[in-house]
């Protein structure tokens, strides 16, 4: 049996790098748990894989909980008079998928996507196969560096003022709009052509 073994980076963190060997028959939830595990990331939170081209497009969604619309309707825009998109890409489950399964580039690419509220995209390449070692525990973390920092969004406090210059003349200048909107309906004319004097 052949082992995976895959490098994690971060775009953001230079310091942190993870290297994961996973087997060919593990499935994509084994190597999620093991990420979290590794990562120390919270375990309550959604994922995906995205099995990627070269250029890091995604082609394929392995997610943790297949949220898709089996209604077999298109999916819309917001706004109506747009066509449906046509873009979705197929989506399966990690827990029926098998590592062995998506591997069709010796170098194959993924992205890992946690947290959808607050992204965190990790970038996931194949660097080598090996043999399984029959005395190894698989899966697990081969080399870990750096300590992955999660960030979460600033928050401002609300101002406890009555706001300041900018803010009071933009609500001025609302008021004024508002207020001409009312003024300019009275001269919309009633008929589409000017009447003869």
């Amino acid at each position: 049996m052949h082992a995976y073994r895959f490098r994690m980076l971060h775009e953001d963190q230079e310091e942190f790098l993870r290297d994961f060997d996973v087997l060919a028959s593990h499935t994509f939830l084994d190597f999620h748990n093991l990420i979290r595990q590794a990562v120390e990331l919270p375990g309550n939170e959604l994922a995906s894989f995205f099995v990627c081209d070269r250029n890091w497009r995604k082609k394929k969604e392995i997610t943790l909980i297949d949220m898709k619309d089996d209604s077999g309707e298109p999916d819309y825009d917001d706004d109506d008079r747009r066509a449906p998109k046509q873009t979705r890409i197929p989506v399966c489950e990690m827990d029926k998928v098998k590592i062995k399964d998506i591997i069709d580039d010796p170098h194959q690419r993924l992205l890992y996507e946690y947290d959808f509220l607050n992204p965190k995209t990790f970038f996931v390449e194949l660097t080598k196969i090996n043999e399984a070692d029959k005395t190894t525990a698989y899966p697990l973390c081969v080399k870990s560096t750096g300590k992955f920092v999660i960030s979460s969004p600033v928050m401002m406090p609300p101002d406890p003022g009555l706001g300041d210059d900018e803010d009071i003349a933009l609500l001025s200048e609302f008021d004024d709009i508002m207020n001409n909107d009312d003024d300019d309906e009275m001269d919309i004319p009633l008929f589409d052509t000017e009447p003869e004097i």
